[in-house]
């Protein structure tokens, strides 16, 4: 059973099964028979007593009526002697008209309510209380006349608080008028309304032009923006120039805002709202240069990268490549979380792709560029072994920075195989290196292990002098090359064989063993083999010469010939 019926059902069980037309026969006191038929008729004011209203009706005697049938809503009697009034004549069978300004009006009132149901044409009611299913309501305005409106057509969307209605006065249509009450319906009159205003509405309305209109429903998808008697709609996309996760985050059922009209097909009108206020792309170039320092809010993160709002409208992506300098991670969600703050700098900007790079570990001075200026080359420091390999050691030389010891920068007197040097349980000990070198773009840091001393290199270069210095060593190594000896601090000198004084020939190596003592003169150097080059023969002949300067002087001027002549001899026999 509708609301409808179910007011109808509620008027007839109060009124003891009379009909409508039963009952305001009743109130009229209507008379069929003989004696005549009611009928209004007008009168004139000629007295006004404390309770009674004398009324000229052109009959021998005067109508009476109560005065409290004269008096208006406030108490006040607002007629005058001479005053003309329409009345209900009942009867005028007796000497006295019997006659009713209150039953004038609410007949009058009938006849009034008839025509508006009969023509279709609206009318006002006034709320008086909330009923099951909908509104009691008065649509008499002389005399109380009740009507029901059904909940379902207080309005043209669902309506829950009925309250909000309560002494409201409405304009409503008749839906309903028989013997069992009336029903009228609002939105029957709203939905007239709005098929007139929508056909102006639809005339008038043209794309790109901006109009106000009202936020009449909001979904997931956009919303729906009442625009005059027809609605348009607004996808989320089109509500701001920024991210929204929901409609309902930045607007309100009933907003009045200004849309502007994007396309129309036939009666479906797609509208936006970021149209109406500029694109903050168009000044992008300007307000974030390449280099600039700007804060934002992280809005989402992906694999390859993150988002931050820098304003509604403009989004850029932090790479995950520009995310962290050292840290090692799998996710950017582990770096940065969804709407926190950050600070981020402009790598790049294209306003046509509305696109920003942006850096957030350039923020800060890159670690490579840090510990370079804090530790120049030469540098003595600290370490600890995080790894070693065939290509070297690998150092960690201050937080989340690791640098290389290459082989041939372990040991100054050949390059080794670190495998060969240390052990994997020095994984994790603490070693003193030297820094070689720092290049922060390719994120390198050269260390050195051998630096931490002098080279013994230079040290043989500056203690001993070629044709001068004369050395005694063991022999610890023969082979074809010659004899070798350890000059200090395992630098080699050789004997080759030319320069050795033993007799033998092409066999000369034999007559020396690993371990027998060897003296001779130096010679030379070879820089690139870190050799000495020492002989045993020369160091014979520098011997003898000097053996012979010393005889030549001790035996003065006299025997000056003598000596050039040994002199002469000596070089001969080089």
């Amino acid at each position: 059973m509708n609301q409808e019926s179910n007011f109808a059902s509620s008027v007839s069980n109060e009124t003891s099964e009379k009909s409508f037309e039963e009952l305001l026969d009743e109130s009229l006191n209507v008379k069929s028979d003989d004696e005549g038929k009611s009928r209004i008729v007008k009168g004139t004011v000629i007295r006004i007593e404390s309770d009674d209203i004398f009324i000229d009706l052109g009959y021998k005697s005067e109508g009476i009526i109560s005065k409290s049938e004269f008096l208006d809503k406030d108490g006040q009697l607002n007629i005058d002697i001479g005053s003309e009034v329409e009345v209900l004549l009942e009867t005028t069978g007796s000497n006295i008209p019997k006659v009713s300004k209150q039953k004038a009006d609410i007949f009058k009132e009938k006849q009034i309510i008839d025509e508006k149901y009969k023509n279709n044409e609206p009318l006002q009611a006034k709320v008086i209380n909330k009923v099951k299913g909908g509104l009691s309501c008065n649509i008499g305005n002389i005399s109380t006349y009740k009507a029901f409106l059904p909940g379902s057509q207080i309005d043209i969307r669902p309506v829950s608080n009925f309250d909000q209605f309560v002494g409201q006065t409405l304009d409503v249509k008749i839906i309903n008028y028989d013997n069992k009450g009336i029903v009228i319906s609002r939105r029957i009159l709203l939905q007239e309304q709005r098929e007139i205003l929508k056909k102006e509405t639809l005339s008038s309305l043209k794309e790109d032009q901006i109009i106000k209109g009202k936020i009449v429903k909001i979904i997931d998808r956009g919303l729906f923006v009442d625009i005059g008697g027809i609605e348009g709609f607004v996808p989320i996309s089109e509500i701001s120039w920024g991210t929204i996760k929901h409609p309902g985050d930045v607007v309100k059922l009933d907003d009045e805002i200004d849309v502007k009209i994007l396309k129309i097909d036939n009666e479906r009108i797609t509208l936006g709202i970021k149209q109406t206020t500029d694109d903050p792309w168009d000044r992008a170039q300007e307000k974030y240069p390449v280099g600039t320092k700007i804060k934002g809010k992280i809005v989402s993160t992906t694999d390859f990268g993150a988002f931050v709002e820098l304003e509604p409208g403009i989004e850029g992506l932090i790479h995950i490549s520009e995310l962290s300098w050292t840290k090692n991670f799998r996710h950017p969600k582990e770096v940065v979380d969804i709407s926190s703050d950050v600070e981020v700098v402009v790598l790049d900007i294209q306003p046509e792709k509305r696109k920003i790079s942006l850096s957030l570990k350039q923020i800060e001075k890159s670690p490579w560029e840090q510990f370079k200026d804090d530790n120049p080359i030469g540098t003595k420091l600290k370490g600890i072994i995080k790894n070693i390999t065939e290509l070297g050691l690998f150092v960690e030389v201050a937080p989340d920075l690791v640098g290389l010891v290459r082989p041939e920068n372990i040991s100054w007197n050949e390059k080794v195989n670190p495998l060969d040097v240390y052990e994997s349980s020095k994984v994790g000990e603490e070693i003193d290196v030297v820094v070689l070198n720092v290049i922060p773009k390719n994120k390198r840091i050269g260390l050195g292990i051998k630096q931490i001393s002098e080279d013994p290199w230079k040290n043989v270069l500056n203690s001993y002098k070629a044709n001068e210095s004369v050395l005694t060593s063991k022999i610890v190594e023969i082979n074809k090359a010659g004899l070798f000896i350890e000059v200090e601090n395992n630098i080699m000198g050789i004997y080759r064989p030319r320069e050795l004084s033993a007799s033998g020939g092409e066999d000369i190596l034999k007559a020396y063993n690993v371990g027998d003592e060897i003296t001779g003169i130096v010679t030379g150097f070879d820089k690139n083999k870190r050799q000495v080059y020492l002989s045993q023969s020369k160091l014979e002949q520098k011997q003898e010469k000097d053996r012979l300067d010393d005889f030549v002087a001790s035996q003065g001027e006299s025997s000056f010939k003598l000596g050039e002549l040994l002199d002469e001899k000596l070089k001969s026999l080089d």
